[in-house]
């Protein structure tokens, strides 16, 4: 969610307490990590876990490495042991919020930032957080109402409000950095002021599903496209359906190609414009300019991408190109 680095690992401090040496070295793993070096910082990680391997502090640094590289279900994996060998520590569980959040599951979320305050109850991020998840939760509700009945003008009220409340933006991870996945806002930074109440103004109720998610569609699409460019591979894939195929090849061999195609260039930049969206229910079709350079190729095409609603994530299950 919102918690900055230094504050992160640094309630890991709270359970152990290492020698001068041990935690210099930890630090120096820390600072690799905050000035980007995220590979690096993960290599060193692991090596002193394999020496170390209760060490929280460097256990924590690395499930927030993971989480930036976009390795989700593994930096899941590092804050859930955490919560099982320390579990008197609120934070991993207010990460693994965040982290559930992203892939949409709020009623995990919501589970694990319980958590986090009965361990801590004047945690004030968890509550607040907490509050996101449900205002996000009342959202999906009212919408699954109006799929029902689109004629429920109380529903089209709540949800414009509910919506008007969450707004728009990305949810933040423990790091403060954005987790692409994500599609409402799950935090706000721990040092920010509360802001003031203000009294909503109802706004015109619209199309069912059409404002929400059209933009769903667009975070997603924007998404694959940022992971293509950072040919961070596994954030890529994960933007696919898990049936997904084409060129006639099974979705494990597609899988290897697209795998090998996007490793073997040193650099890769993939820009899209003029993006416009359609939607029919959970299906989406998504079209715009494809702008695509490496070192050894670019090109530019028209493309179409057909999403459909798994999940409550938007997945690719077609793709045109001309």
């Amino acid at each position: 969610m919102a918690l900055s680095r230094f504050f992160a690992v640094a309630a890991a401090c709270i359970v152990l307490a290492a020698s001068p040496v041990l935690a210099d070295e930890v630090q120096e793993i820390n600072q690799q990590y905050r000035s980007g070096n995220l590979s690096g910082a993960l290599t060193r990680a692991n090596a002193y876990l394999a020496k170390n391997p209760k060490d929280a502090q460097t256990r924590f640094i690395k499930g927030l490495i993971l989480a930036d590289q976009g390795k989700t279900n593994e930096a899941i994996a590092v804050f859930t042991g955490l919560t099982e060998d320390y579990p008197e520590l609120p934070e991993p569980y207010n990460n693994l919020a965040v982290l559930y959040a992203s892939q949409n599951k709020y009623a995990a979320a919501k589970n694990a930032l319980e958590m986090a305050i009965r361990t801590h109850p004047s945690y004030a991020t968890a509550h607040e957080n907490l509050g996101d998840i449900y205002a996000k939760m009342a959202s999906l509700a009212y919408d699954k109402a109006l799929a029902l009945d689109s004629k429920n003008a109380a529903a089209q009220t709540k949800l414009a409000l509910i919506q008007d409340l969450i707004g728009g933006q990305p949810a933040k991870p423990a790091t403060s950095k954005v987790i692409p996945a994500a599609s409402k806002p799950i935090a706000k930074p721990v040092a920010a002021e509360p802001a003031p109440a203000a009294k909503p103004t109802p706004a015109k109720p619209s199309p069912v599903n059409a404002a929400p998610a059209s933009k769903e569609v667009e975070a997603a699409v924007t998404r694959w496209a940022q992971a293509w460019s950072a040919r961070n591979v596994d954030a890529y894939l994960a933007a696919y359906a898990s049936d997904f195929t084409a060129e006639g090849l099974t979705h494990a061999e597609w899988e290897a190609q697209r795998r090998a195609r996007i490793t073997a260039p040193a650099s890769i930049t993939v820009k899209i414009s003029n993006l416009k969206i359609e939607q029919q229910g959970d299906i989406a079709h998504a079209r715009f300019s494809q702008t695509y350079r490496s070192d050894r190729h670019q090109s530019t095409v028209r493309k179409t991408l057909k999403l459909a609603l798994q999940n409550g994530q938007w997945r690719i299950v077609g793709e045109t190109s001309n």
